[in-house]
């Protein structure tokens, strides 16, 4: 737990000062651990395209891993809204990493206000995690989207590599 944790100090990017090129294995793996438990429990199939583990972003651990792993976990609860069939899909071209999910969809006109802080649809949810994790991917370059879904998904997130620049 420590270890999920410290992922997500401030700290963390103070001592890592370049950023890394982290693999979709890396990412696939590392949310395969951490959430197999609530997986398994609520009967949700994660995978990954063949694209998705070939992918490599360039970035700091401390920035990407808490962006993916805040989007997984809202998959995680929104699917329990749908009987079964459960699925989150890790995949990924040359633009963006992309995470799909088949729970319910977003209305579009939420598309940008699920990413204003404070804006929630979870009954207690405060609204952070989403603006958080945008605006670090902001300062590293990156965007984190809703996009168009994937077919067989009805919500499909992006992180999107490089608006910048670099």
């Amino acid at each position: 737990l420590d270890g999920h944790l410290n992922l997500f100090t401030p700290l963390q990017r103070r001592l890592q000062r370049a950023a890394i090129k982290i693999d979709g294995r890396d990412i696939r793996n590392y949310c395969n651990e951490l959430f197999s438990n609530r997986l398994e429990r609520h009967k949700i199939e994660m995978e990954a395209t063949d694209e998705f583990l070939r992918s490599v972003i360039e970035c700091y651990p401390s920035t990407l891993y808490p962006a993916v792993i805040n989007i997984v976990d809202n998959a995680l609860h929104w699917l329990n809204a749908i009987p079964d069939g459960r699925r989150i899909e890790f995949h990924a071209d040359e633009e963006a990493i992309y995470i799909s999910n088949n729970g319910p969809p977003i209305e579009g006109f939420d598309y940008a206000r699920i990413f204003e802080r404070g804006f929630s649809r979870k009954v207690g949810g405060r609204g952070l995690g989403l603006f958080i994790s945008a605006k670090a991917l902001e300062a590293e370059r990156m965007a984190l989207r809703v996009v168009d879904s994937r077919p067989g998904y009805s919500v499909t997130f992006a992180i999107i590599r490089d608006i910048g620049g670099r």
